[in-house]
Order: C-alpha cells, then sequence, then structure tokens
C-alpha cells in the first residue's frame, strides 16, 4: 500500500507544529481529553485505536489510569508520532503513520475506537467513518470528540481557518455529525455539547455499530 500523501496539507501543517504543540496547547488539549475521558467506561485490558492520536497525550493518560490497556495510535504526522513516541508510553504502545479512510488494520479488531479533536480535518469524512466501523468490534464502542458549529464562536472560527489554514476542512452541526454516523450504520448512544473556553464549543458523541447488519 502506498503510503500517506507526502504533500498532504494536515501532514504538512502538524509536521511544522509538532515540535512546540504540547506547550502551545497544553490547555486546550487538557481539557478536551478531560471530555473524552468523562464517562467512558472500560475494563483495563481492551485494544484501543486512538485515531489520529497526535502526540500520544491520551495514550499517556489512557495507560496511567489502566496499565494494561492495548492501545494503537494512529496519526498522518511523522512529527507528531515522533513526539508520542518519546512519552513514556513505549512498550504500551504502539504508533502507526496512515490515513483515516484507509487504515492498514485487519476488520473488526479494536474494543474501543477514540477520535478526538481531528474530525474537521478529515476530506474523507464518510470514509474515515466507514473505515472505524470495519475495524470496531461488533460489540464496541466509538468516542468521537470534535468542534461543534452550533456555536457562534465555531462557525466564526471555521470562516477565518477556511482563509488562513490550509489543514482545516471543515466543522459539523451535532446533527449533521450524527447523520453521519448513522450513515455509517452507527447508533448514536449518547450526544453532548459543552465548551472548553469561551472559543472553542464541542461535541462528544459515544456510539457502537448499529444491530442487525448483515455484513460480507
Amino acid at each position: 500500500m502506498p503510503g500517506p500523501n507526502v504533500l498532504d496539507p494536515v501532514q504538512r501543517t502538524y509536521d511544522r507544529l509538532a515540535v512546540k504543540y504540547d506547550e502551545r496547547w497544553r490547555f486546550y488539549i487538557e481539557a478536551s481529553l478531560e471530555l473524552v475521558l468523562a464517562g467512558l467506561e472500560i475494563a483495563g485490558n481492551e485494544l484501543i485505536l486512538d485515531l489520529a492520536c497526535g502526540t500520544g497525550e491520551l495514550e499517556r493518560q489512557l495507560l496511567t489510569r489502566a496499565p494494561r490497556l492495548r492501545i494503537l495510535g494512529v496519526d498522518l504526522s511523522h512529527g507528531m508520532l515522533a513526539n508520542a513516541q518519546k512519552k513514556n508510553v513505549a512498550g504500551r504502545a504502539v504508533f502507526l503513520q496512515a490515513e483515516s479512510h484507509h487504515l492498514p488494520i485487519s476488520s473488526k479488531t479494536f474494543d474501543v475506537v477514540i477520535c478526538a479533536n481531528a474530525f474537521h480535518y478529515f476530506r474523507g469524512a464518510q470514509e474515515s467513518l466507514n473505515e472505524i466501523r470495519r475495524v470496531l468490534k461488533p460489540d464496541g464502542k466509538l468516542i468521537l470528540l470534535d468542534w461543534c458549529d452550533d456555536y457562534l464562536s465555531c462557525k466564526l472560527c471555521s470562516i477565518w481557518l477556511r482563509w488562513t489554514d490550509p489543514a482545516f476542512y471543515r466543522t459539523y452541526t451535532l446533527a449533521e455529525c450524527t447523520a453521519q454516523l448513522e450513515q455509517a450504520e452507527f447508533r448514536v448512544l449518547q450526544a453532548k455539547r459543552g465548551r472548553v473556553g469561551w472559543i472553542w464549543g464541542m461535541m462528544r458523541l459515544a456510539c457502537e455499530p448499529a444491530p442487525n447488519v448483515v455484513e460480507c
């Protein structure tokens, strides 16, 4: 399989930002990951996919809470993955460079998939959700956290980013994101909105594969 496109704007942008990413965005990272982890029920021995894992901060926090977890962190940016490798999760988390819509992973592999703070970068959002559905076990769970276009601050931020940030693609309302998940044959179990600071309006959706789906 060919490797990720080296000209991809997301990869290019985050390879450049990787060196100072944790320092620059510390408040946002910590606050948004609190939303991810709130209400996340795990036994402690699950196999977890962190899609668009960035610098591996979620891996660090999860393994601090439950050291027996097995985690695969996937990201498009080599620079972000290099930072993730430097954190003290070596041997307990594995990191892989890959595209969200083309995962080199066997079907029905993961107990939990987490996608945090990245959905607004996905050019092929529906294809990425289809891939998540494919690699998730039938009784697995998906946690999706992202910016929410129901908030005026996010709408204004989206307009600005379309002009200034080549990595940015688009944000979605809670209803739009729910519809995309249902199209990918997920059932939304819980959908919440909340804020991180005064700028970022967020949505958190907990989902499971829809039952009674005939798979080829």
